[in-house]
């Protein structure tokens, strides 16, 4: 298993944990106590960022080779289609208020920077289930 690889699963790991702890929170702090309070559990997706340190905690290898070219063309294709994933969010973020609120209605401003997080936790995380993908694809005896 390779660096990026290892990243990967890292990511996607606390990315879920954090999903499902946050997903968990909200539910229970919402029938508890009602909506505003319910926020608190967006808390728990800061655990998602423990993925982030995985390039310092998976160092490089000294003396062999890191990348060659089916490496770096993985992680094109994954980059792709987290940016991809990531578009289709904001794009459906965007227009849903328009469909079901209609065009004369607004939204708070308070969803803006939600929707720009929401947006780059899919990007990593897309990515790193295309990189897992790609290189389940291969076998093991092209790792």
């Amino acid at each position: 298993m390779n660096r990026s690889q290892k990243a990967a699963w890292l990511i996607v790991i606390t990315t879920s944990i954090a999903l499902i702890a946050s997903g968990t929170a909200i539910t229970i702090f919402y029938s508890a106590f009602g909506f505003p309070k319910a926020s608190a559990g967006l808390g728990f997706l800061g655990i998602a960022g423990i993925g982030g340190l995985a390039r310092i905690v998976f160092k490089k290898d000294k003396g062999n080779v890191t990348v060659d070219e089916r490496d770096n063309k993985i992680n094109k294709r994954a980059a792709l289609a987290g940016f991809g994933a990531a578009y289709l969010f904001v794009g459906l973020a965007c227009m849903t208020p328009f469909f079901v609120l209609g065009p004369d209605a607004s939204i708070k401003v308070f969803w803006l920077p939600m929707i720009f997080m929401i947006a780059g936790v899919t990007n990593f995380y897309v990515h790193s289930i295309a990189i897992l993908v790609q290189y389940g694809k291969g076998g093991k005896e092209n790792e």
